[in-house]
């Protein structure tokens, strides 16, 4: 004790010779490595917990976190109550667990709740459990969407009735809580219509609407009107159409001429008459036996013309009756669907810009339209990737006109501008870092010395010099040298110590400058 008294004696003394910013160095550097210990400590302690189970009601929450506690799981709530947390390294294993056990026992159970033997259950409850379970499988496939956090779905079947006009449709109803600012696509929505409906018996897509967390209607009015869903298939079909035959002409016409020198629209005509044709075709030249009848008949009789002579006769007829039958073909024809029935094709061309010598010796882009001979090859080949067919009236118009590129260049000119912008500020940033570290560097080095050459003067030395080695007072006690008969004083060696880093960073600087010079350049390109 008595040797840490005297180290915290002599580090007072020492400290009460500072100076008032070396004093708050020492603070700084003491009260960050406090703060670094107690960082490093929280972190390497703190536990991260994940998501179990999110909207939970209230029963099914208290079910999952007394079974938490009874396995000494550790979890907290969150969301009110209705979403439980656990160590993110243990979710999975945890989920597994509660599942084994039946938890969470939501009303999204599915087919499971028929494993329960149930003994003396009616008709009733054995409906009503079967649709629960219906309900439960469809709200695990609509979860399976990205798109969807939870989904809810509720379905009426109506008693069956004994007459058929008295029988009413089955409805359903979806509810969805969508994840983040995600929104489901049409071809989603129409998805799940048809998933619900393909799985309940005698449900109508017509007869299923889709909510959202919020209470919005997403189903629209198109999946319920069968003329509306039909038009826009179709205008969806002839978008199609018309987008592939631009690109195909597009990209032909930007091999030749260049990316933004042309610009291709077409409109598709499509046939959407859906028609069936039955004709049956008769070919008098060519006939065929259909049946025929044979009747034979056969006469005989005797006269006697004398005594002595007799004559006889027999007749013989044979009737034939044959039916015959023309032939006949018969043709059952479904005209196909979405033919094309016109094109109409409109191309822009850019003309060609020749520089010509301005008067004050600068040059100046002058716009020139290009020759017929060549449009007419432009088109030639506009038609051909197209499919154009004069036998369909189809049009065609190619225009060469000057696009109007000043927008285009204010834009890139803007873009430039920022572009030099940010790369100077990038310099100047790179600049004013490296000067904060030179600065830095030496202000740190000053004060480091220093504090450091305090400091080292803390510990006692394991060898003191004498007292008698020590300047004497000018009114010196009986037995001491006075100021005039004071010896020589011995020659003080200088303190061997280790070269520091600061010492070697220093001693480089002046010995090595252009090394110095390379670090600093290196570290402004960075």
């Amino acid at each position: 004790m008595g040797r840490i008294g005297a180290y915290f004696k002599n580090l007072m003394g020492y400290v009460g010779q500072m100076t008032p910013s070396q004093v708050m160095m020492l603070l700084g550097v003491v009260a960050g490595s406090i703060v670094g210990i107690v960082l490093v400590v929280s972190w390497l302690s703190s536990v991260t917990y994940s998501r179990l189970y999110s909207n939970l009601d209230e029963a099914e929450a208290g079910e999952v976190a007394a079974y938490l506690n009874d396995n000494k799981i550790p979890y907290q709530l969150a969301d009110g109550g209705s979403t439980i947390e656990v160590p993110s390294g243990d979710v999975y294993k945890t989920r597994i667990a509660l599942a084994s056990e039946g938890l969470p026992r939501s009303g999204n159970m599915g087919y499971s709740i028929f494993d329960e033997n149930n003994l003396g259950m009616t008709d009733f409850l054995q409906n009503l459990n079967f649709r629960r379970a219906l309900e439960g499988e469809l709200t695990r496939t609509i979860m399976q969407l990205n798109e969807v956090q939870a989904a809810r779905v509720h379905i009426v079947m109506p008693k069956e009735r004994l007459f058929a006009r008295d029988q009413k449709e089955a409805t359903a109803s979806v509810v969805v809580k969508l994840k983040g600012n995600t929104e489901l696509t049409s071809r989603q929505m129409k998805g799940i219509t048809h998933l619900v409906a393909s799985s309940v018996e005698g449900l109508k897509p017509s007869n299923i609407s889709i909510v959202d967390y919020n209470g919005n209607l997403l189903s629209s009015n198109s999946e319920i009107d069968p003329l509306a869903g039909l038009s826009s298939s179709q205008l969806e079909v002839r978008k199609q159409v018309e987008n592939y035959l631009e690109d195909k002409a597009q990209s032909m016409m930007d091999d030749v001429l260049g990316p933004k020198e042309s610009v291709i629209r077409v409109t598709a005509d499509l046939n959407f008459q859906q028609i069936e044709r039955t004709s049956e075709t008769f070919d008098p030249n060519a006939p065929s036996v259909r049946s025929e009848e044979r009747v034979k008949t056969t006469l005989s009789s005797s006269d006697k013309a004398a005594e002595t002579s007799e004559t006889k006769q027999d007749d013989n007829s044979e009737t034939t009756i044959t039916n015959y039958e023309l032939n006949k073909t018969v043709e059952h024809i479904i005209n196909a669907v979405g033919t094309i029935d016109r094109l109409s094709v409109a191309v822009l061309v850019d003309g060609v810009y020749a520089p010509i010598e301005g008067g004050e010796g600068g040059s100046e882009m002058i716009y020139q339209p290009r020759p017929q001979e060549e449009l007419d090859r432009l088109a030639a080949i506009v038609k051909n990737a197209v499919g154009f067919d004069p036998q369909r009236n189809d049009q065609i118009e190619m225009v060469n006109i000057a696009f109007d590129r000043q927008n285009l260049e204010q834009d890139q000119q803007a873009l430039d501008q920022m572009y030099m912008r940010d790369f100077y500020m990038d310099i100047a940033r790179k600049v004013g870092l490296v000067l904060l570290a030179v600065f830095l560097f030496w202000w740190g080095r000053k004060r480091a010395s220093k504090l450091f050459a305090a400091l080292g003067r803390l510990a006692p030395p394991s060898t003191r010099s004498s007292v008698a080695s020590s300047p004497r007072s000018p009114q010196t006690a009986p037995g001491e040298f006075s100021p005039l008969e004071q010896p020589e004083p011995e020659p003080v060696l200088p303190e061997i110590r280790q070269p520091k880093l600061v010492d070697k960073m220093q001693r480089t600087a002046k010995e090595q400058p252009e090394e110095i010079a390379k670090v600093i350049k290196t570290m402004m390109v960075e």
